[in-house]
């Protein structure tokens, strides 16, 4: 986010806000379990990975009187740690096989990341491409660079940490996404920016230009409640940028700064449910509140808001977890009466597909609110076969089957019939 920050040559690095040390945070604990996740076939010998900073900055920060690491450093640390992490007790050594891509554009941020690498040893090793250029300009040569590295993965994570958010926007994502077959992109959304620094009918455009449908775009911004707007958009976009881009998982974080209070979104999109599965992981463990807006399945955007408490990160609220699953409970025997009527089991890996976008629930969450159905005899499972599982079955598989309890059923039916 390097317009927020000014690093100068041979001065110390700017300070860093708690915002921006919460998406590092994140950032960090992603990278490790990431690595940790697909290197866990001890028969690998060799993983390949390329990461993309897009804005990529000077790669130092102050906070509260030493350096740390900025995105740069973060993504170069915890591959090295997770090379080291992984080759413990390992007959057989794991080679990392990472490159990094740092995309800074102004040039004295440019030349404060190169000093810093350099002075580390990044850059001696050749595992990094520095481009001193607008992120647009390279973006189709990194996806090239990484589509010759790697021919058949396109193993990769973009993290673009915009100031704002014309800098990055949807047509990024799309290319990024039909070139590499196994690419994430970590994206950064200036909610705020997009409300209060544009008029109506900019923003009606500019929503229109991603696909959003005019009309309830102008219906929502006829509201006197910037609530109202963010209630909309919120439960608009993680359907808009699903459908408008070939990632089907959008993952939202929600980041309040503590001094201009404008919404932040750093949104997580990916193809696999095991990669949502690890962010909203890291998510549970990184952030102290959520925001809120509308209807949904309990807390749907997790987040750091530095109005509460801006000096710790503590672990999300257990309180909070029972709050969603008792919001999925409430909707999942309705919503499997209405799809029962065809008279087929609602698969388990349903439930995902249907809900996740709308919720922080990873699959242990919806695996647990289903047991806990079961249990108190709102549903029944099915196994592929369809054969009833015993009340033993305590974790699901994808392909395991929802449906009513045989006297449900026949209740449903005959008040069907009248």
């Amino acid at each position: 986010m390097a317009r927020a920050f000014r690093w100068e040559p041979g001065e110390p690095p700017p300070t860093i806000e708690e915002h921006s040390l919460a998406k590092l945070q994140v950032l960090r604990r992603y990278v490790h379990a990431y690595c940790d996740t697909l290197n866990q076939d001890v028969r690998r010998d060799q993983f390949r990975l390329d990461l993309v900073d897009g804005f990529a900055g000077g790669g130092l920060y102050l906070h509260n009187g030493r350096e740390i690491a900025g995105s740069p450093l973060v993504m170069l640390e915890e591959t090295q740690n997770a090379e080291r992490r992984l080759n413990e007790g390992r007959s057989k050594p794991l080679r990392f096989d990472v490159k990094h891509h740092f995309v800074e554009k102004d040039a004295a941020h440019a030349e404060y990341l190169s000093r810093v690498l350099e002075e580390r040893g990044h850059l001696r090793e050749g595992r990094v491409s520095l481009y001193k250029q607008e992120l647009g300009e390279v973006l189709d040569q990194i996806i090239s660079d990484i589509e010759h590295r790697q021919p058949r993965s396109g193993r990769s994570i973009f993290l673009l940490d915009q100031f704002g958010y014309t800098d990055a926007d949807i047509h990024f994502i799309r290319r990024i996404g039909r070139r590499l077959q196994n690419a994430e992109v970590i994206l950064t959304i200036s909610v705020d920016t997009m409300l209060n620094f544009s008029t109506k009918e900019s923003i009606v455009a500019r929503l229109d230009s991603i696909g959003f449908p005019k009309s309830r775009v102008e219906a929502a911004l006829r509201t006197s409640s910037d609530t109202h707007v963010k209630a909309l958009m919120q439960k608009a976009l993680p359907k808009l940028f699903t459908e408008s881009t070939p990632f089907h998982w959008f993952t939202p974080f929600f980041i309040r700064p503590a001094k201009s209070r404008w919404e932040l979104w750093f949104a997580h999109f990916s193809r696999n449910v095991k990669a949502r599965n690890v962010m909203l992981d890291c998510h549970w463990h990184s952030h102290n509140t959520f925001a809120h807006y509308g209807d949904s399945l309990g807390p749907n955007m997790l987040g750091f808001d530095g109005l509460t408490r801006s000096q710790t990160l503590p672990t999300f609220n257990e309180s909070d977890r029972e709050l969603m699953n008792a919001g999925i409970t409430e909707r999942l025997v309705p919503e499997l009466r209405d799809r029962l009527k065809a008279g087929q089991p609602f698969p388990f890996s349903g439930m995902l597909n249907h809900f996740g976008n709308n919720t922080a629930a990873t699959v242990a969450d919806f695996n647990n609110v289903v047991v806990a159905a079961r249990d108190a005899g709102e549903i029944e499972i099915v196994g592929a076969d369809g054969r009833p599982h015993g009340s033993s079955l305590k974790i699901l598989k994808p392909n395991d089957g929802l449906v009513l309890p045989r006297q449900l059923t026949l209740s449903f039916k005959k008040s069907e019939k009248r």
